[in-house]
């Protein structure tokens, strides 16, 4: 029970974006932050439920990102234009079958009988086409597909440009769907967009955030940068730093046989200093990115004004009118009736003025009237 309409949708489009959220997102964040993380290692691995935890390819989970952002910003986004083209056309086509001008009948040349539709008038072939629900759909795909281009960027920098592709083909898909198959909405005033800029903020945070662990943790750039500056220039042998050997009990159990796997452990199991000195330069970059992004961003919010110079005047100019406007009034209405004692002084002083039948004198002098009154007329 909101105070006002307005607060209710407001609540209304956050959950149902906090849903939609979890739907779309969950997916790319286990994949991005939680998958190959929690597996153990050869002898000791990770269990959830009695079953062992999923590990990530060979190629790392951040080619496995690439490829589940490119599946939804280019299957996905085809799937949702066709089925926007394709779902009003077949709604329209129901919805005027079910409201159809009456038939008649008439018998042409050949003697046949056929039924010709009536010609409808304007505003009932407008009243058979479908009713417009507002853009909250709309609004709510651009806010997801902003989501999925910012905030899982750094795995997939293709993503921008098909988002650009879909959205140029949508608009005239929009446009076509909006003239042709729904009604003309009513008009309704608006002060903004309402909750959907602080949702589109918490987007634009998260993706910061999200960016730089995705760098840090999910890719290989700071273990480069680590080998490079402390092993080898050219990164040869990069490899094998990134490989431990599996623990001698393992080997043991499987016939003396021993194997690789990625991560930076001994031959017991034990993490090697290696791992927290890349732990540490990790989170020193997740915390330098973040600050450089945000304060580049407040940067750029400092520097770009919301509102062009060109309007902000415009907006003083108007007003300026209305004050003078309202100012003009208010001394008009201070002349035309009269509350002040000067002027009920003023009054009664040429009411005493007034003269006598048959004199030659009347009580306006011509030469007093300024001249900004203009010209007198007599009706």
């Amino acid at each position: 029970m909101h105070p006002t309409q307005t607060k209710y949708e407001d609540m209304f489009i956050l959950k149902v974006f906090i849903f939609q959220f979890v739907n779309f997102y969950s997916s790319p964040v286990y994949i991005t932050f939680f998958k190959g993380r929690f597996v153990g290692y050869p002898g000791n691995y990770k269990t959830l439920f009695g079953v062992r935890n999923e590990d990530c390819g060979a190629g790392g989970c951040l080619i496995e990102l690439a490829q589940e952002l490119l599946v939804i910003m280019v299957g996905k986004q085809l799937i949702n234009n066709i089925q926007e083209f394709i779902f009003p056309k077949a709604k329209s086509w129901w919805q005027k079958k079910k409201m159809h001008p009456q038939l008649k009948e008439k018998k042409d040349t050949a003697g046949e009988e056929s039924q010709i539709e009536e010609d409808a008038s304007p505003w009932e072939a407008d009243y058979q086409l479908l009713v417009c629900e507002g853009l909250f759909s709309e609004y709510l795909e651009m806010v997801l597909q902003f989501g999925f281009i910012t905030i899982f960027v750094a795995a997939c920098p293709l993503a921008p440009l098909f988002a650009l592709i879909n959205n140029w083909v949508e608009i005239r898909l929009d446009a076509q769907k909006f003239v042709t198959e729904y009604r003309r909405p009513v008009v309704e005033r608006a002060q903004d967009i309402g909750i959907w800029f602080p949702i589109l903020q918490f987007i634009t945070h998260t993706a910061v955030l999200s960016n730089a662990f995705l760098i840090a943790f999910t890719s290989s750039f700071v273990p480069r940068l680590y080998y490079r500056y402390t092993r080898d220039n050219t990164l040869s042998g990069f490899i094998n730093f990134t490989l431990a050997t599996s623990p001698q009990s393992y080997s043991q159990q499987h016939h003396n046989t021993s194997c690789r796997y990625q991560s930076f452990r001994d031959d017991k199991g034990e993490y090697l200093p290696e791992y927290f000195h890349l732990l540490a330069i990790r989170l020193s970059f997740v915390i330098i990115f973040e600050h450089v992004v945000f304060f580049i961003g407040r940067l750029i919010d400092m520097m770009v004004s919301d509102i062009p110079e060109e309007v902000e005047m415009k907006m003083k100019r108007e007003h300026y009118m209305a004050k003078e406007a309202l100012a003009e009034n208010q001394s008009l209405g201070r002349t035309m009736i009269p509350g002040d004692k000067d002027i009920l002084s003023d009054l009664r002083q040429r009411g005493s003025r007034v003269p006598q039948p048959g004199s030659d004198s009347h009580p306006l002098d011509l030469k007093e009237i300024p001249e900004e009154t203009g010209p007198i007329t007599s009706c």
